[in-house]
Formats: structure tokens, sequence, C-alpha cells
């Protein structure tokens, strides 16, 4: 099920409010909540469900064996008494040990199955010289999310950061249909002391009512913004061969603005869901386009991954405690990791040693200018121009950030022009109508992409359709909105702090719910459910 579907909005969604604020035992609504959350998930297919349940079992099992302590010494032996406890205290640290490598290799197996089958069974066929491959899997929705929140679950519990767990809390805790699809990944110390809280506490209108103006918000970006730049994108890698390098370059932009709105604005519809329920779900971006090196980009995109790349990739490859060509390399590999862990293609590989090269530059040239660690981010491309004073220094300064920025958000195209690419072909193809293509008009079968008929038809109406030019008005209009929202405007996150349920407030939710309503019947799936 989607979030931006007719069934969530107008059915699923009221119905488990009006449950969920009308019950009053915390048991029956957290069981009301996993009825619902399952629901979600199955909808698109029982096998999934299936898939998730076996998933949970097997890792709530292996918890309750390290919970438990599975193989503590109880016999005697011989020795001192303070012998006797250690060797039952070693011993038991190596069963548990073993159980977590038995748990995470579980997971990380089902994992590889289903992310890398196609890719090996196309590679199996194509050297078996058959036109299709023998066999080809769907990926189950959210599996990366899913496992990944498991392996730190099991992590957490071995180090003892989580302490007891009920089933009915860890299923929920997996489950949770705000998240389970889409992400972000969180942990148990930020949710499970919520799902205790839940039946004892009161709506809040305010934070419900900034729930729901955070929703339209994130479905405004995924449906009205995402889906309009994804028409283009698919267009034009449709037929890479007939780009001319203006189109080529327009449809390297639209996709990075695509990627953005439609991944951040599903956390946003996420975590407006959660509001509205009385819970928390901790930011995944905050304006990561306004970064001004691919360190800060990387503060702020896709928050959750990192966390726990960080916590349970880096820190237990050694981080920076083995000296600095150590920590060089961790942070190489975890950029590594995360290129295979968004696809099976070598593009996904160049994609992520692009940037983790890119970041081991960034990262000694701030090592040698220890002045730029310190720097506070700035809030848009402009603002160190507008907070300036006259001096030369400061002009310079703002010229400085404003080309960062600008060689920073140029790399970040390129790179996911890999991203979006089929494979390293398609991504050498693509390159080439980069730089040869030539310059022309923006072909047609990528700007009808942004006549959307509301548009369209006031452009009729006011015979604008006759002035020169009149096809690229909605084209440019629309990426010239994006574009300010990008580089200039609060995101959705840092709007809703700001928010009071007003007249204004209100009207600008219920116009953009309605808006988006009305425009569901084209929308597409969520860009990351294949990852």
């Amino acid at each position: 099920m989607l979030f931006q579907s007719y069934i969530f909005i107008l059915l699923f969604f009221p119905l488990c409010l009006l449950g969920f604020w009308g019950l009053k035992r915390q048991k029956l609504l957290q069981l009301w909540l996993i009825a619902f959350s399952l629901w979600f998930y199955g909808a698109a297919s029982p096998y999934y469900l299936l898939l998730l349940l076996g998933s949970i079992a097997w890792n709530y099992a292996f918890f309750r064996a390290i919970e438990r302590g599975i193989g503590r010494v109880t016999e005697r032996v011989s020795g001192s008494a303070m012998e006797c406890a250690e060797y039952g205290m070693e011993r038991d640290s190596s069963r548990k040990r073993l159980l977590l490598g038995i748990g995470i290799a579980g997971n990380l197996a089902l994992l590889c199955f289903f992310k890398y089958f196609n890719a090996i069974s196309a590679g199996w066929s194509q050297m078996k010289g058959l036109e299709d491959p023998i066999l080809q899997l769907a990926l189950p929705l959210g599996i990366s999310f899913f496992t990944f929140q498991q392996i730190g679950f099991l992590a957490d519990a071995y180090k003892g950061e989580v302490g007891a767990c009920s089933l009915r809390e860890y299923v929920l805790f997996v489950s949770f249909f705000p998240y389970v699809s889409s992400g972000p990944i969180v942990n148990a110390q930020e949710m499970l002391p919520q799902y205790r809280q839940i039946g004892r506490q009161r709506l809040d209108w305010a934070k419900f009512s900034g729930g729901l103006y955070l929703f339209a918000l994130g479905l405004s970006k995924k449906v009205l913004l995402a889906d309009t730049f994804g028409k283009a994108v698919d267009a034009g890698y449709g037929n890479v061969a007939g780009l001319s390098g203006t189109d080529a370059w327009l449809v390297m932009l639209f996709y990075t603005l695509q990627l953005y709105f439609d991944f951040s604005g599903y956390c946003d519809m996420g975590r407006g869901i959660a509001h509205m329920l009385g819970m928390e779900l901790p930011v995944n971006f905050d304006s990561p386009y306004k970064a001004s090196n691919i360190i800060e980009f990387w503060k702020h995109w896709h928050i959750t991954l990192n966390r726990f790349l960080r916590k349970y990739v880096y820190i237990p490859l050694g981080g920076n405690r083995k000296g600095t060509a150590r920590m060089y390399l961790n942070l190489f590999i975890v950029f590594l990791v995360s290129g295979i862990w968004h696809g099976a293609g070598w593009n996904f590989v160049l994609w992520g040693a692009l940037h983790g090269a890119l970041y081991l530059v960034t990262r000694a040239w701030q090592r040698k200018q220890p002045w730029q660690l310190k720097q506070p981010r700035q809030q848009c491309a402009a603002d160190v121009h507008a907070q300036s004073g006259t001096k030369k220094s400061d002009v310079l300064s703002a010229v400085q950030h404003v080309l960062c920025v600008a060689l920073t958000f140029l790399f970040l195209n390129f790179t996911w022009m890999l991203f979006r690419s089929a494979n390293l072909s398609q991504a050498g193809e693509f390159v080439g109508r980069l730089i040869g293509g030539g310059f022309a008009a923006p072909a047609v079968q990528i700007t009808e992409a942004f006549n959307l008929e509301e548009f369209w038809y006031v452009i009729k109406i006011l015979h604008l359709d006759r002035l020169p030019g009149s096809e690229l008005y909605l084209c440019f209009g629309f990426l010239a909105v994006a574009l300010w929202l990008v580089f200039f405007a609060r995101n959705a996150g840092e709007r809703e702090k700001s928010f009071e349920p007003n007249g204004k407030t209100m009207f600008v939710t219920a116009f953009l719910m309605i808006w988006c309503v009305v425009s569901l019947s084209g929308v597409s799936s969520f860009l990351y459910y294949r990852f």
C-alpha cells in the first residue's frame, strides 16, 4: 500500500485514527497498530507479508536467546570461585557473539538473496546464451529498511542497550506502517519508549494538525513535484541515444530533483502520520542540497542510514581509533557498502566509490584547515551574501560559498545519473550525450510531462500558448519552483516546527490535500522501493 493512494487516504488511515484515539487499553492499541501495519504491508502481496513475519520470527528468536544468555555455564569447574565466574562469563560472551553472528548472517543472506538474485540470474542466462533470465524475483517492499533495522536491534541487544521487549512490542517496532516500507531506519531506544506510552497520552490537537500539515507538504512533494519530474526522466532514459546535450543535462537535473522530492516527501508523510498518532520519528532529510561540500551533504541526506552505517560498520571497523590511514580506509569501505546496499550493478559500486573518494579528499583538506570544521551551516546558498556587509572579504566569502554549493550540487547530479542508469553501459552512453549531444531546444517528449491540465487550461484561457516558446513555460516554471524550494526555502520539517493552526495554514493544508487527491491517478510508486 502507498501513502499516496485513495485506499490509504480515504479508508485505511481514517479507520486507523478512529480506533487509535477511540480505544483506551495499551495492549489493545498496540495490537490495533500491528493489525493495520500488517494490512498496510501485505496489501501488495501476502507473499511479502509472510516474508516479513518470517524475518520477525527469526530475529526475535535470536534476540531472546541473546537476552537469556544461552550457554551460560552452570556446572562447577575446578579452581577458585573467581576463576569459575570469569570462565563462565567468557564462555557466555563467546556464545552470545556466536548467536549475534548467526542472527546477522541470516538477515544478510535474506537481503542479498533478494537484492542480487536477479543480477546473478541474468548473468548466468547470458553465459548460457539465453535472451531472457531463467527466473526473476520481485524485491519485497522495504526489505533493506526492516533488515537493517533488525540487525541494529540484535547488535544493540548484544551490547545490553535494549532491555526487555515483548513479542508484541517487537512486531510493532519492525512493522509500524509509517516507516516499514520507506524508512527512516529507527532504533529501539527511540521507538520502544513511545510504544509503551500508547494509551496514556491525550490527543494533542496542535500536534495532530501539525502532523496533517506535514503530511500534506510531503504528499505535495511526492505527487505534484517528484512524479511530474519522474515522467520527464522516464522519457529521457527511455531514449538516451536520441537525447540532445540540452535534453541530457535537463534529464540529469530532473532526476536529482525527483529523487529528493520523492524520498524526502515520503519520509515527511511518514513523520506526519506518526505525529497524528502522537509519536515522533527521526528526521531523515534536512535540506541536503544546500550543502557546500560532500561531508555536509551526508550529514543531511538519508540521515538514519548514515547513522546506521556509522554505528554498525564504521565504528566496528575501528573508526578513527587506529590512525589516519585506517580511518580513511574505513570511511571508503562504508561508502562501498552503501553503494552495494543500493543495488547489484557496477554503477552502484562506482557511485559509492566516487562519493567515498570525494569524502576522503574533503576530509583531508578540512583536517588541514581546522577552521572549516567550525563553520556554521548556511540556510541557503545566498545567506552568506545576505548576512555579510560590504567588506571585500565578506563578498569573497559569499562567492566562495555559492561556488562550493554549486560544485557540490553538480557532483551530486553526475553521481545520481549513475544511480538512475540501468548499468554502466547506459551511464557511459548518457555521459556521451552530456558532452557531445549538442545544443537544441528541449524535446517535446520531455517538456510535455509538465503540461498538467490544471495549468495548461490557464495558459489556454490567457492565450499564452500563442506566444513563442509557450511549450516551455510550465517546464521551466516547475524547475524554478523546485530549485527555489531546494536552495532558498525552509524545508517541510522546519515549516512544521513553526506551524500554527490558523485559517491560513488550514487553507494551505486543505488546498494541497485536495489538489493531490485529484491528481493521484497518475502517481508512481516510491522510488526507494527498489532498494
